[in-house]
């Protein structure tokens, strides 16, 4: 049952707890699907198990993450780009989100570029899903088309509502005990990319989001994977979900994960424009978390053209990472402009005088030569550790 907590204001706060069943025994699919992700080095031969001392990453595609917290598997987002029936320029198949046999899916909002796959893979697997409650609408009727079209068993799948329905951002912040006792989870609504007018208070470096011509060439299209399990249906798709993954320990190794970047200083989003008080509160918000070691962040908003990479550095501001992950690589950013994301984001960090003990280290993924590369972090490393004890905390 949701429990209430004062936090930051009377703000609404809820936990949820759902019961993680015993791991499968080790098949031969599981250790093969594990090892493609988290790589040989970290997952047990036998028993498909991956490191438990250890935070593994994989990134798969656009804003999608595999994670590994400490032998805990889950999907951050489920949309795969290019998902073909072979492997190609995304080295896998959609089937192999299944075999890798996650506990959980937590989706960030609802358009079909991050929670296309979501319901398939709940649905075969009976697994819960964690998003707005929109977004959960979407997802029962992807369940139903798909088992309509007698690809999964059943006709619902275990969507969990993370804010209700018309809420504003910021309003209500969760608790979510999926992960216990390996890992507390915080969650709130924030705002989806927009456009806003240009920022007329620092210059803003243009980015230039153009793909590399030889990319066809070198990865020509297969068959593309066509069955109905689209995510983007319905009013679910901009409604966006912030989380923070906060691991119990001495060191509290905590990571973030957004997959869209919202204009903070005018408070706007892209499904509407709450005003500079609601994105004051969302940055203070942000700032008052748990001390932030990793930030995997949308590198691209749809606020681009004009503001360049000015919402991507003040959520940085406000998460104040240790390390910064860009994710949203291939979908409004086309396929292999990355690095053409990371030259304006470093020099919109200059034109914004951000000093340097305030910038992330940068941790920059470039498509599709990092898909499923382990991105693998120790816990109990020093570097993780927190000095500042005296912030509110929803995870003690």
């Amino acid at each position: 049952m949701p429990r209430l907590i004062g936090f930051i204001a009377m703000m609404l706060v809820s936990s949820f707890s759902y019961q993680v069943g015993a791991a499968p025994p080790g098949t031969a699919d599981l250790v093969k699907a594990r090892q493609l992700f988290f790589g040989a080095e970290n997952v047990d031969a036998r028993s498909g198990e991956v490191d438990k001392q250890k935070v593994v990453f994989s990134w798969i595609t656009n804003a999608s993450v595999a994670a590994s917290v400490n032998g805990r598997v889950v999907l951050l987002d489920s949309y795969v780009h290019r998902a073909e029936t072979a492997p190609g320029r995304t080295p896998f198949v959609v089937e192999d989100l299944v075999k890798l046999n996650p506990e959980a899916i937590f989706l960030g909002h609802g358009h079909f570029d991050h929670a296309d796959n979501a319901a398939y893979i709940a649905g075969k697997l009976g697994i819960p899903i964690y998003a707005s409650e929109e977004t959960c609408d979407a997802m029962q009727a992807d369940a139903a088309s798909l088992f309509a079209a007698r690809l999964i068993p059943v006709s619902t799948v275990a969507c969990h509502d993370v804010t209700t329905a018309g809420s504003t951002p910021g309003a209500e912040i969760l608790t979510l005990s999926q992960l216990e006792p390996v890992a507390c989870i915080i969650a709130f609504r924030h705002l989806h990319s927009t456009t806003t007018p240009p920022d007329h208070d620092f210059p803003i470096a243009p980015v230039l989001n153009v793909a590399d011509a030889r990319d066809p060439q070198m990865y020509p299209p297969g068959t593309a994977l066509s069955y109905p399990s689209s995510g983007s249906r319905g009013p679910g798709g901009p409604i966006s979900i912030f989380y923070q993954f906060v691991m119990r320990g001495d060191n509290r190794f905590a990571f973030v994960w957004h997959n869209t970047t919202g204009a903070l200083k005018e408070g706007c989003g892209l499904d509407r424009c709450w005003g500079p008080a609601v994105g004051q509160h969302l940055t203070e918000i942000m700032r008052s978390l748990p001390s932030t070691d990793v930030e995997f962040g949308s590198m691209v908003s749809l606020g681009y053209p004009t503001n360049g990479m000015r919402d991507v550095v003040l959520y940085n501001l406000a998460i104040h990472p240790k390390v910064y992950v860009p994710i949203h690589q291939t979908n409004a950013a086309l396929p292999t402009s990355s690095l053409e994301f990371k030259i304006a984001y470093l020099k919109q960090l200059d034109f914004m005088n951000v000093a340097q003990s305030d910038r992330p280290e940068p941790r920059w993924m470039v498509d599709p030569n990092e898909y499923i590369k382990a991105l693998v972090y120790d816990p109990k490393d020093a570097r993780w550790s927190k000095s500042d004890k005296s912030k509110p905390d929803l995870c003690k």
